[in-house]
């Protein structure tokens, strides 16, 4: 009994943790029996709330809470290596890594989320009013069936599968926790890039997943976007590793032309577009937080040459490594 007490302490611990509030810049940390943790307070306005979060749990854990009154929905960043998983009034949902998801929970939800042991979980989440979206509403139905959603109190993803954070997504996020203006010139220098954000975002929305989902589903077999989904997965754990269409379609029993075109309608961007992405993305991390030479980074993300490196990191992030390093 002594025990279930001490854990329910701990679990009551970290909950008031990350509901605590602090100001710009501030960054908090915890660590006790169950793991460790931290906040980052990156930016705070009438319009907009910014916060990192971090959690590396100890054993296998269940969080379990029930959401308190707000009015705000979540754009959430998952910069996690692993698939989150949830639960939250008995409807599961997956939280892919290095994707974003726009969702609203609300008040008096029933939540669990699960976390694997010794595994480092980090979402960069940003705030809105629950009406931030209402001026769209006649732009989209998927928009005009989010609103209503959330106006009638229901747990809603704007985006079922996510939205795949970009290297220039990823880019804008750093500068965002990095910015070291104070007064006007930070206002407008976070409110400009939340911006920015959020119009590749809905850039990536309009273009891909609303345009061309439909026609996919209707011209290709479900084996077929089976198989698609598998070699999305295949890239995604291979991020070393070059490859031609000809040596994927064999691999994974798929002609040419439903490889190239089905892969592109369904995620949003070609496979070599999409095999670049997660090579810069696993760069710009060991950049931040590694103290590889940018040479070690340049063969740990498969690339045969630094300057090859280089020249596909700054087409693709619009900035050198050696910028980033600065």
């Amino acid at each position: 009994m002594g025990v279930g007490k001490e854990k329910c302490e701990l679990e009551q611990e970290i909950t008031i943790f990350f509901s605590q509030d602090a100001e710009d810049r501030t960054i908090k940390m915890l660590k006790n029996e169950l793991g460790q943790f931290s906040t980052i307070y990156i930016y705070d306005s009438p319009d907009f709330t910014v916060r990192e979060y971090s959690c590396t749990y100890f054993e296998n854990h269940t969080s379990k809470y029930t959401t308190k009154a707000h009015d705000y929905m979540q754009i959430a960043f998952f910069l996690n290596q692993e698939i989150l998983e949830d639960k939250i009034n008995n409807q599961k949902n997956e939280y892919l890594p290095f994707h974003n998801y726009i969702y609203y929970t609300p008040d008096e939800s029933n939540v669990e989320i699960y976390f694997k042991k010794n595994i480092t979980y980090t979402n960069l989440d940003l705030y809105v009013d629950t009406t931030f979206f209402h001026e769209f509403i006649q732009e989209t139905k998927s928009i005009k069936s989010f609103i209503s959603s959330i106006d009638k109190s229901k747990f809603v993803r704007l985006v079922e599968d996510g939205i795949p954070i970009t290297p220039q997504m990823l880019h804008i996020l750093l500068e965002m926790k990095e910015c070291i203006l104070t007064g006007i010139p930070r206002q407008y220098f976070m409110k400009g890039r939340i911006m920015n954000i959020l119009q590749l975002i809905f850039e990536w929305i309009e273009t891909y997943k609303l345009t061309k989902i439909d026609s996919l589903t209707s011209s290709f077999k479900e084996n077929d976007v089976k198989i698609l989904h598998e070699i999305h997965d295949f890239i995604l754990n291979h991020p070393k590793d070059f490859y031609t269409i000809e040596q994927l379609s064999i691999q994974f029993a798929i002609n040419d032309f439903k490889l190239k075109k089905g892969f592109k309608e369904l995620f949003g961007m070609g496979i070599f577009q999409f095999s670049s992405q997660i090579r810069m993305e696993q760069a710009l991390h060991l950049l931040k937080h590694s103290d590889l030479s940018i040479k070690e980074i340049a063969y740990n993300v498969g690339y045969s040459s630094p300057s090859s490196f280089s020249v596909a990191f700054k087409k693709e992030c619009g900035v050198s490594p050696n910028k980033i390093r600065t």
